[in-house]
């Protein structure tokens, strides 16, 4: 009879116990906006021949959903947040955002992914450096660094590469702003990419 009483006042007191946790968060998601517009759109391609944009590679961490942080204090530990997502893989998210931006700036008399298998002179290479939220006091900010090849078709040959790093504040603390100055902080960086792109042409003419 004492070994059944215990039993169930054990049993009592883990049922207790479950409901005490409160209810599970839900998980809540975030995307990028693709149609980024272009400030200036070139007045002729300077990438003649046609440009395929492959697509964006990452680690697998960076590669993966989840929202990733890091706390200001200790910049080598990464971590990723239980609840919070991305509607999509971020090397995904980005590849689409800047197809269109491309497309819709000029640099090149023809834009295409990498599905369509339509034979270009020049291939555009990129790699997700870092897509991350930093926590510290205050408001978080957020980092996106892109390194982005140019290779030429004809050759093989590597023509140019460029490292693109942004550090953009988030005007508040909850997620959502860190997900606008995301968006912000690619943005920047699509503008400094065009910039070169026009440069690197214009060099070798």
């Amino acid at each position: 009879m004492t070994r059944r009483f215990s039993a169930c006042l054990a049993l009592v007191f883990i049922l207790a116990g479950c409901g005490s946790t409160g209810p599970v968060p839900e998980d809540r998601f975030y995307q990028l906006q693709t149609n980024v517009s272009v400030a200036s759109v070139l007045p002729q391609p300077v990438l003649h021949g046609g440009l395929r944009v492959d697509p964006i590679v990452a680690d697998p961490l960076r590669g993966g959903r989840a929202v990733l942080y890091r706390d200001m204090r200790k910049p080598l530990e990464l971590q990723r947040y239980h609840y919070e997502f991305w509607v999509d893989q971020p090397p995904r998210m980005i590849h689409q955002v800047l197809l269109h931006y491309l497309r819709s700036s000029g640099v090149a008399d023809s834009v295409q992914d990498d599905s369509r298998r339509v034979k270009t002179d020049y291939r555009l290479s990129t790699r997700l450096l870092r897509f991350e939220r930093v926590v510290r006091d205050g408001a978080p900010k957020v980092e996106l660094e892109l390194e982005v090849s140019l290779y030429s078709e004809r050759s093989g040959s590597l023509l140019w590469t460029g490292t693109y790093l942004q550090q953009q504040e988030s005007n508040g603390k909850d997620m959502h702003a860190s997900a606008r100055a995301m968006q912000d902080a690619l943005e920047a960086v699509l503008e400094s990419l065009l910039a070169d792109l026009s440069a690197f042409k214009a060099e070798t003419r």
